[in-house]
């Protein structure tokens, strides 16, 4: 092929499948960002378990410039408690509603990420943040709560998929 070829066949390629991405997989599992950006991420496991507002606010503090991904399946009251903080903190945020977006209980629900590469040691929010222990066992064995969160997430995706007349 010569180099009329080559450009015409890109053009072809990307007029029928899209522009293309750098990285996919990671995109998608990272709420269209890549790893090295994120600041911290909370998955939907977390997210389900308790509120990180508190964290969350310590590193927009630190960092005015970053900003807030969104899943679009999260919870509306968790979604509106995040979307408040990003308005408080006067935080950039952005919701992410594209299927493309994993949403398993270990994909991201929340990340504060960066413009550029920043690459920190964790974006795990429970390692840079962790609670101290408690004194008292939870009601819920770790099998059950998994179980009670797979359930929850599996509802959510079926009431978005019945939304936006997917199934």
């Amino acid at each position: 092929m010569t180099r009329t070829d080559d450009q015409i066949d890109k053009h072809l390629q990307s007029a029928l499948f899209g522009t293309p991405v750098l990285h996919p997989d990671e995109q998608h599992r990272n709420l269209g960002t890549f790893h090295e950006r994120i600041d911290l991420g909370i998955t939907f496991t977390q997210a389900l378990m308790r509120d990180y507002s508190a964290e969350l606010q310590t590193e927009m503090d630190a960092h005015p410039d970053y900003q807030l991904l969104l899943h679009g399946l999260l919870d509306e009251d968790i979604l509106n408690r995040y979307i408040k903080l990003a308005n408080q903190q006067q935080i950039r945020f952005a919701i992410r509603n594209d299927l493309m977006y994993q949403h398993t209980p270990t994909s991201l629900a929340v990340a504060l990420v960066a413009n550029d590469a920043i690459n920190p040691a964790t974006i795990d929010i429970d390692e840079r943040f962790p609670l101290p222990p408690l004194s008292t066992t939870t009601p819920l064995s770790h099998d059950l709560l998994l179980d009670h969160i797979h359930q929850h997430l599996e509802r959510n995706r079926q009431l978005f998929n019945g939304r936006h007349h997917l199934i």
